[in-house]
Order: C-alpha cells, then structure tokens, then sequence
C-alpha cells in the first residue's frame, strides 16, 4: 500500500517538472537571494523559510485530497533543519529559487 502512495507522489510530483505553476511571494526569491539572506540573518530568510513550510503543508494537503490518506512529509523537521538543508541546496544550485529548493525538499523528504 505504501507503494502506492509512494508511486501515486512521485507522479504528482514528477508531473510537476512537466508542468509550470504560478509561484508568489518569496518562493520567486533566487537561491543567491536565501544564501545571502542567511549569511546576514535578515527578515527574508524568515519570510522564506515560512513560505517553505507553507508549500509543504499545501503539499501535504493536495496529497491527503488526492490520495484519501494522512500527508506527514516533513511533519517532525524543525525549521532550523529545513533552513539549513535549503542552504546546501541553494550552494549546490544557484539557479534555482526558492520554489524549486522546496519542491527538491519534498521529494527527498516524502514518507
């Protein structure tokens, strides 16, 4: 059963580099932009990390509809550890923004 869920996931989210999405606030934010937001500690990296966290409940939500299942992923990762973690990915990756740091954290994070 796990795989289903697991399979019926990795399509959504696999259907989601097939497809463009309207992006607001923050996750438009460059991954240069967070890198430098957190170096100086600003208001930005604060901004950015709540919206991380949003899209991960929404992510969360669309699969709990989509599925009829409970969505945990990220349930127990505080956001210091997220906030770090989007850090490395935006080092790794500085043509991303913040929108495709969240969507590589939910793929490597699902239950």
């Amino acid at each position: 059963m796990k795989n289903l869920f697991s399979f019926v996931l990795l399509a959504l989210v696999s259907t989601s580099a097939l497809c463009d999405y309207s992006v607001k606030g923050e996750g438009n934010y460059s991954c240069p932009e967070y890198v430098s937001a957190k170096r100086s500690n600003t208001a930005k990296l604060y901004s950015s990390i709540t919206w991380v966290q949003g899209f991960i409940t929404g992510m969360n939500y669309q699969r709990a509809r989509a599925t009829d299942v409970d969505s945990f992923i990220a349930q127990d990762i505080p956001a210091a550890s997220i906030a770090r973690w989007l850090e490395n990915h935006c080092r790794e990756n500085p043509a991303d923004d913040i929108a495709d740091a969240a969507e590589a954290f939910i793929a490597k994070n699902m239950d």
